[in-house]
């Protein structure tokens, strides 16, 4: 009798320590958050916002002489439009270019709810079009952002001149279950992506692996993708992102995509496979493919001459 007290008492001991511990690892996950996050959407140093239906809005960079063919750049996961900054200057010598901060991310508006999806920033998209007075646009997506362009290209093919997909995650994306059901797990997805996003080596290891040469690491690339981290409600939104219902059949649907396309892809990704790349090449029936040596997953940044070249001389045709 003696020994089983004993052992109630010391289970309900290690119950007890094991919820305190878990208790002040919220805690603290919370409180680095709250200090990490201190700037505002209104903290952006260029661009300008439009405000969405709902009431969001969205932060855009635009460059070019507004007379000009329409180009929109769409950004990829935990990027924002300042991601293009090596390549909206060239592609505004012949177009009006609009670099976009998808809701969620740069400094457009975050949104605490799981309501995203590749559907819901492809209808985001259509509008800030609609806003500008934007019949027809080329778009360029990188990663995340290549997904919802060809999204957006099968919702609404008619509002489409050209696509450039760079590394597209669209076989990603319904990959996305496990942490589906994960981030529906009380307060855990805050406290974990707390730590993470204000752990200097999480952020840096996180960005080695984008690149496939890490020396083209640089102290402006580091600023430039931290400050919209820092935005307040990133963390939310990115719990809500998580718990969000993400299932596509745009992998089963490329096929009916028919406009003229151009796909670059790092050799070195080890991010999204090049093998998602031969796979883009042989469902989109009008595609380019030109895989860059020595690039990552970021071949704009790392090869910026090369890709800048290749997407003028696509566009121009």
């Amino acid at each position: 009798m003696t020994k089983k007290i004993f052992g109630i008492a010391a289970g309900l001991g290690f119950a007890f320590g094991a919820g305190a511990l878990a208790a002040s690892i919220v805690l603290l996950g919370n409180r680095r958050v709250n200090e990490w996050e201190t700037l505002t959407e209104d903290d952006a140093n260029d661009g300008d916002f439009l405000t969405l239906s709902n009431g969001t809005r969205i932060h855009y960079i635009a460059r070019g002489d507004p007379g000009r063919e329409p180009l929109i750049l769409i950004h990829g996961l935990m990027d924002s439009a300042h991601s293009w900054y090596k390549n909206i200057d060239a592609l505004a010598q012949n177009h009006r270019v609009w670099a976009i901060d998808l809701i969620g991310f740069g400094y457009s508006s975050r949104v605490a709810e799981p309501t995203y999806s590749l559907n819901y920033f492809a209808r985001t998209v259509r509008e800030f079009m609609d806003a500008q007075g934007i019949a027809r646009a080329s778009i360029v997506g990188h990663s995340l952002g290549g997904a919802v362009t060809l999204e957006f290209a099968r919702l609404y093919p008619e509002r489409v001149n050209n696509l450039i997909l760079i590394a597209p995650g669209t076989y990603l994306v319904n990959l996305l279950t496990p942490i589906n059901l994960a981030a529906r797990v009380p307060f855990a997805p805050r406290t974990l992506l707390g730590l993470a996003m204000t752990n200097e080596q999480a952020r840096m290891r996180a960005w080695r692996h984008a690149l496939g040469d890490p020396s083209h690491m640089n102290p402006q690339e580091k600023a430039m993708r931290v400050r919209p981290a820092q935005v307040k409600g990133t963390v939310d939104a990115l719990v809500a992102m998580a718990a969000s219902e993400w299932a596509s059949d745009i992998d089963e649907a490329l096929d009916a995509i028919t406009a003229p396309t151009l796909i670059l892809w790092g050799d070195k990704d080890r991010t999204v496979p090049l093998r998602h790349g031969d796979r883009h090449a042989r469902a989109l029936p009008n595609a380019e493919y030109v895989i860059l040596e020595g690039a990552g997953h970021l071949p704009h940044i790392e090869c910026t001459d090369e890709v800048n070249r290749l997407m003028q001389d696509f566009l121009g045709k």
